[in-house]
């Protein structure tokens, strides 16, 4: 995780297990509301049956440019995400080369994980309005 977050723009870094409850956390700004996890397993979980689908097979990961920041989810074994918050100026080369390197296991500092969030259906993360 350390080697995401020495990347200029990367504001957090954090991996999600196959039911978006938050595993880890690093980075200056505070782990992301459970709505927004729960939302990125579900975007990346639709994006490889897409590519399944499309013969295209798994998804490996998924750079998405907003107007106000850029997030990248990238899939880990055991159905977990790692989800990266960065500031729209960020190298996705960089991202993308930092992010391969991370393995089963980290061991960086940073947040410990929060007690399990509340179960949340997809229509109630759907609903949820972001913090960021």
């Amino acid at each position: 995780m350390q080697s995401l977050l020495a990347i200029p723009g990367v504001q957090s870094v954090c991996i999600t297990d196959s039911t978006g409850g938050l595993q880890e956390c690093a980075g200056p700004g505070q782990p992301p509301d459970p709505a927004i996890t729960v939302l990125a397993q579900a975007t990346f979980t639709a994006a490889a049956e897409l590519g399944r689908r499309a013969g295209a097979g798994e998804c490996l990961d998924l750079l998405q440019q907003h107007e106000d920041a850029v997030l990248y989810l990238r899939g880990l074994p055991r159905q977990r995400v790692l989800l990266v918050r960065c500031l729209p100026s960020v190298d996705p080369a960089a991202l993308r080369h930092a992010a391969a390197r991370i393995g089963t296991t980290t061991s960086a500092p940073g947040h410990p994980a929060p007690p399990p969030p509340p179960v949340l259906d997809l229509g109630s993360a759907l609903h949820a309005m972001p913090a960021w």
